[in-house]
Formats: C-alpha cells, structure tokens, sequence
C-alpha cells in the first residue's frame, strides 16, 4: 500500500470513528433516536450479517477466535521479515492494533450499541413495572411450576432425569423462528428474518465460564454452548437469537426469549420457557422468603424436579472455579459500561415476567 492510500485509509477510518462516537453520545441522550437507529439502520446491518454467516454451518466467530494466536504468530513473523527499524515495527503493529479497534467499535456502533439505548421494553409492551411484592413472587412462581408440570408431561426424558429435545439445532432454530414472527408482528417490536443458532465446538469448555450463548455482532451469529442441558440450550438459543434481533439488554433479551418459547407451538419450547423462568423466581424467592419458597416448590411434579436434581448433578463440576469468576468479571464490566445494572440485569427479568402475568 502507498504511502498516499494508507493516509487516506487513515483519515477515512478516523472521520468513520468519530461519527460513530458521536451516534454513541446521541444514543445515549435521546432514547427514541436509538430506537429508531436500532430497528432501521442497525437491523439491516444485523439482517446482512447474519445472513452472509448463514451460509457456514459452523461459527465464524469461533473460527476467527481460535485461529487468532496463529494470525497473530504469522503477522509477527511477517513484521520481522520488513527491513525497516524497530520502532517503524512498532509503529506498524500499533496502526495494526488501533485500526481493528476502530473497525470493532464501528460495527458496535452500527449493529448492536443502539438497543442498550432504546426506551425499555416494559414501556414498548405497556407492562407497569412496579415494586415486587413477596406475594406476586411466589403467585408467578406457583404458575410457572404449575405450567412446567403440565408441559413436563407431554415431552420424553432420559434415564437420568433430563428431558429431551427431539429435534436438531437447525430445526430448534427454525421453530424459535416461527415464534418470532409470531411475537414481533403481535407486540409490534419489528421485523423479524429466518436465521439459526450456531452450535459451538469449545461448548464443553466454555461452560466453565458458566455462559450457556454469545451473540457476536462482529459476525451477526447467535453462537450457542451445547453442553448444558437440553431445555437451557432451548431458552439460551432464544435468548441469542433476541440479541441478534437488537434486544441488546439482558433482561430483555431473556424475557423476550421467555415469551418466544412460552407463545410456540411447540411442547417442549413451552416446558423450557417455563422451567427457565422457574429458575429466576426461585432464586428470588428464595432470598426473601424461605418458607414461601418452600411452599411453592414443593409441588414441582416428580419430572421437573427431577430435571432440576438432574441438572444441579451436571453443572457440580463446573459451579466453582477461577474461569467463571474472570468471565463474571469482564461480563459485568462490559454491561455496565452499555448502561445496565451489569451481570444483576439478568435477573431483571424477574420485574417483566411477574408485571406481564399480573397484567395477564
């Protein structure tokens, strides 16, 4: 590259970034322009990458992540072989460095940054989010465990407790799909386009760090750990494919999954929305009130208790460890500094869920 084309290159990308800072800035301020940005400009951005990464069966993402120690190896390499003094070696890889930072926060910008803005969901949906009360808690909680047993009853389980997802990811993605045109086209929160979960190889790995999905908005692909139980890659699954839709929150995001999968067709898409929100409200209750949490669980029916007994078995070994401690570290950073109550802000779901109901 000529020395005229790589100042070019560099003016553009600068002019580029900070245009996308200040969209940052506006974002922030004015929540109806995020939305606006966010279901136009940010969508089809969304919709182009997603559909270009489709094509591959596997991660891009991953790909690229695993395979980074070695392009890294091979750009060193690469950059000692150039006749020049060190310093313009360190000049190189530091414009190198710098101009994939600016490319990452760019497409941040112009994929994903916006829906952390937007007006809340409570608002888009009419739900009046209130101060919870221990009585709503275990009310929603009683329902969900009554729904959970009901669906419990029409699904297949293992020997071993778990219940049994009778379908592939691809078809899993498919149904996920039709319930999203379903629940965007009803509660008017845009448009929706077909896409899949990308099942990824590092799974049995990554649930160390105890995440079940990634959304990478590098790539536009909802990337999903597969080692976690079937009804948690069900609603994990639903939950990416939010964040691929510009649900950026996280409470959001699950709760928009939660009614993905309770508003299917499907049995066993209902089982998992409901066993997964169990798995909110219990923990809450439980922290307030033992004895109602007591109450309430005991009539959880012999097969989703026995899933949860099946699950807590399988997730022993990965409970406590250095990993996820980093990993609940760097997720909550990143959360807060998109302006949310950081890694606390899954459990938020809990307000939606119990405000949806009682409206119900």
């Amino acid at each position: 590259m000529t020395m005229k084309k790589y100042k070019f290159l560099l003016l553009a990308l600068t002019i580029l970034t900070l245009f996308c800072a200040v969209l940052h800035i506006i974002f922030f301020i004015n929540a109806d322009f995020a939305d606006i940005f966010n279901m136009s400009i940010a969508h089809f951005f969304r919709f182009i990458l997603a559909k270009a990464t489709c094509i591959f069966p596997f991660s891009l993402a991953e790909i690229m992540l695993l395979s980074s120690p070695i392009l890294i190896i091979i750009f060193i390499v690469h950059l000692n072989k150039k006749r020049c003094s060190v310093k313009v070696r360190l000049l190189i890889a530091f414009n190198t460095f710098v101009f994939i930072a600016a490319a990452s926060y760019i497409l941040f910008i112009f994929t994903f940054a916006s829906g952390y803005r937007g007006n809340h969901l409570s608002e888009k949906l009419d739900i009046k989010k209130t101060e919870v009360s221990e009585a709503e808690l275990y009310e929603t909680l009683s329902y969900v465990i009554e729904k959970a047993n009901d669906y419990a009853e029409k699904i297949h389980f293992t020997n071993d407790g778990s219940s049994e997802l009778t379908m592939d990811y691809r078809e899993l993605s498919s149904e996920l799909c039709r319930s999203y045109d379903s629940i965007l086209e009803k509660y008017k929160l845009g448009q929706n386009y077909n896409s899949s979960v990308k099942p990824l190889l590092i799974s049995p790995i990554m649930t160390y760090t105890h995440i079940s999905g990634v959304y990478s908005f590098f790539t536009g692909e909802a990337n999903l750990n597969t080692n976690y139980p079937d009804y948690v890659c069900v609603f994990s699954a639903a939950h990416e494919l939010a964040h691929q839709r510009g649900f950026a929150r996280e409470d959001e995001a699950n709760f928009i999954a939660y009614l993905v999968c309770i508003e299917s067709d499907n049995d066993y898409l209902k089982y998992a929305g409901y066993l997964s929100m169990y798995g909110y409200l219990s923990s809450a209750l439980r922290s307030t009130n033992y004895d109602l949490w007591i109450k309430a669980s005991s009539s959880l029916s012999d097969k989703t208790n026995g899933e949860l007994i099946a699950y807590s078995i399988f997730f022993d070994k990965y409970r406590d460890n250095a990993v996820s401690d980093v990993s609940d570290t760097f997720n909550d950073t990143y959360l807060k500094l998109q302006g949310t109550q950081g890694v606390k802000s899954y459990g938020m779901v809990i307000d939606l869920a119990i405000a949806y109901h009682s409206d119900k």
